[in-house]
């Protein structure tokens, strides 16, 4: 799928011990998440974890704010600086205050003990017990092994199959996924800028996949055409396919035929 060296240019910063076991356990996780299936199912993964890991390097939460750092990140928990000051340098407290009694959170210290940590910020009992199920770890019971290079894409892989994800993916709802991982768009161009970054060192080579340049180029076609408004990042999701369908159709073409050497025809883009 990807070898060690394309890690290292897609997470130039990360510990090597986590590279060595990514790269190792990469194959057989992959699979068993259906990560290998298709390229945006591959890219949006590796984007995301990139983002919440800042590229395999920060795996716990950081939880050490200022006041007003707190008001900004959670307004309606402190809506002013009074409220905020006990939390803020008290990662501890904030912890209890932001995440104690929910997320499967029930005892006290819980907020504390389930953090966020890992590739992919696993955060409160809940999702601890949860993936930790699927990854085959008595994670509620050792919360930290969500960190060990040996268990961190098993437990990053367990989050995505618990979330189920990849129907987001086989949508190429970028936005949503972030949101269903998130709770909200925090860092979205950021994200997006993993998503090039994966697009770019991991070039997906499965039989009859085309180019990430082609899906952008094919894109701006549509859009040149009028059949397309959405961005040209080589997501080819609905609104892309709706545009592929249109054009098909109006060409006597199957509706349903997507990307073939017929539309790039179409569309003068030269194949990649």
């Amino acid at each position: 799928m990807f070898a060690l060296p394309q890690l290292r240019l897609l997470y130039p910063q990360a510990a090597p011990d986590h590279l060595a076991a990514f790269a190792e356990q990469a194959p057989d996780l992959f699979r068993q998440t259906g990560l290998d299936v298709s390229p945006q199912r591959c890219h949006f993964f590796l984007a995301q974890t990139g983002h919440e890991s800042e590229g395999l390097r920060t795996r716990s939460e950081n939880l050490n704010y200022s006041a007003p750092r707190l008001m900004q990140v959670w307004p309606s928990r402190f809506p002013s600086l009074a409220a905020a000051a006990p939390y803020a340098g008290n990662p501890q407290a904030l912890a209890e205050r932001v995440y104690g009694s929910r997320m499967g959170n029930t005892e006290r210290g819980d907020g504390w003990r389930f953090r966020g940590r890992g590739y992919i910020q696993l955060t409160g009992r809940e999702a601890y017990r949860e993936v930790g199920r699927r990854a085959g770890l008595e994670l509620e019971a050792e919360p930290d092994q969500v960190n060990h290079p040996r268990h961190a894409l098993a437990v990053a892989c367990g989050y995505w199959s618990w979330k189920r994800l990849n129907t987001l993916c086989d949508a190429g709802d970028y936005m949503a996924l972030t949101r269903r991982i998130n709770g909200g768009l925090i860092g979205l161009q950021d994200r997006f800028a993993w998503l090039q970054r994966a697009q770019r060192f991991i070039p997906w080579t499965a039989p009859g996949a085309w180019p990430v340049a082609t899906l952008k180029a094919v894109q701006a076609a549509l859009r040149q055409r009028g059949l397309y408004s959405g961005s040209v990042d080589g997501i080819i999701g609905r609104e892309s396919l709706g545009a592929l369908a249109t054009l098909r159709a109006e060409a006597g073409l199957s509706p349903a035929g997507g990307i073939d050497h017929a539309v790039l025809g179409l569309l003068g883009v030269a194949e990649a």
